[in-house]
């Protein structure tokens, strides 16, 4: 019932920062837009966007701009951005179709293994201030290194793997798929941190790109992005 709230909240408009009817796609040259918030993305370290659009498996793609871009990956579509420094970014909430369940996340982690086995890195970032979703997710090489992900309207983790990385170091992350969560004190503990927004954009920040300071960044290509579903 969590998992699909988050659906229904993304279907009734809640993530629309950018929501609104789409008429016409532009394609004419704009400067990056923020996003990160409400959403979920991919950074790939490529700019070989056919090759991403193939594995994907993405649909009536088209070129377009930043501005049409980000409204369409929060109107229900899939947006590929130009690249930034050495990374592209996938951004939609269509990359987690059944709002944020397990099976959302394995096939998240097959698109990244996939990813990564050909262009060497992928990483998958998501959050949702509406029942406190949030995730984020790396694999090297094909295999995954790292996956944390919390649901806290329910307080639960969906999945967790792999060792912390440094961005994470310093952090004590709560974690009830662990043996202490067995112990009812574990729930009382105050020593233990509980992700969000901010820390999802901390993590992209210190491995990738962090998406809501895309206008900041000064290596950003002149090119146009892709649109699809």
């Amino acid at each position: 019932f969590i998992f699909l709230a988050i659906w229904i909240a993304k279907r009734n408009g809640v993530t629309a920062q950018y929501k609104k009817d789409l008429k016409e796609i532009l394609t004419k040259r704009d400067t990056p837009i923020d996003f990160g918030y409400k959403t979920v993305w991919i950074a790939v370290k490529t700019n070989d966007k056919k090759r991403i659009i193939e594995i994907l498996d993405l649909k009536n793609t088209q070129d377009a701009n930043w501005k049409s871009g980000i409204e369409t990956a929060y109107n229900d579509g899939i947006f590929i951005t130009p690249q930034i420094g050495e990374w592209t970014l996938v951004v939609g909430m269509q990359l987690m179709r059944n709002g944020g369940s397990l099976n959302d996340l394995n096939e998240l982690e097959t698109k990244l293994n996939q990813l990564s086995s050909e262009f060497g890195e992928a990483q998958s970032f998501g959050t949702h201030r509406v029942v406190e979703y949030h995730h984020w997710m790396k694999s090297v090489k094909g295999k995954t290194v790292r996956i944390y992900s919390y649901l806290g309207e329910k307080g639960e983790n969906i999945k967790i793997f792999g060792e912390p990385t440094t961005a994470e170091t310093e952090l004590n992350l709560f974690n009830s798929l662990s043996k202490e969560a067995a112990s009812d004190s574990y729930w009382e503990r105050e020593d233990l941190d509980y992700p969000d927004e901010e820390l999802v954009m901390k993590i992209a920040e210190e491995w990738s790109v962090n998406p809501t300071k895309l206008s900041q960044w000064n290596d950003v290509k002149d090119e146009l992005g892709i649109i699809g579903n």
